[in-house]
Formats: structure tokens, sequence, C-alpha cells
């Protein structure tokens, strides 16, 4: 299980890091994590981060490995150009 235990980090590539290797994440509710962890799936978010790692270790390696295997530069700018299209 992978702690993350900044509130100001902008986006947090480490724990997509953490997430390649199948590891669930721990973190606080703020942006970031928020954007990445989906909890209860590959991760737990709290305000209290004892609970959010207490929360990770139940998560199955296999959910955090998947999720981040999605997350490719092609599907990345893909999911971009999906949101740019109402601008356009």
């Amino acid at each position: 299980m992978f702690v993350f235990p900044s509130r100001t980090d902008t986006f947090g590539l480490v724990i997509l890091e953490a997430m390649a290797c199948g590891t669930p994440v721990a973190a606080y509710p703020v942006a970031g994590p928020i954007d990445i962890v989906q909890h209860g799936k590959n991760g737990y978010l709290n305000e209290d981060l004892g609970k959010a790692v207490k929360q990770a270790l139940t998560i199955d390696r296999q959910y955090p490995r998947e999720y981040a295997k999605q997350q490719s530069w092609q599907a990345v700018v893909e999911r971009l150009k999906q949101e740019l299209v109402p601008f356009s």
C-alpha cells in the first residue's frame, strides 16, 4: 500500500506509478488524489489518513493495476479531446 501524505501536490504522478505496480493508495481527499483515486476501488481517501491506510489494505492489487493500465498518453489525449468537443 502506498501512502500519499501531501495536501498540496498538484497531481501526484507517484500515485499512478504505485498503482501501475498494483499498489493501492491511501491519501487525503484533496486536488490531485481526488482526481486519480477511485474511492474503494484502487485506494481510499480520508481526512484521517490512518483510516485511509487501514481501508486501502483491504483492496485487491489487481484493481489499482488495471486502473493504471488505462492511463496511457493515448487514453488521456482521447479523454481531453472529448472534453474539448463542446468548445469547438
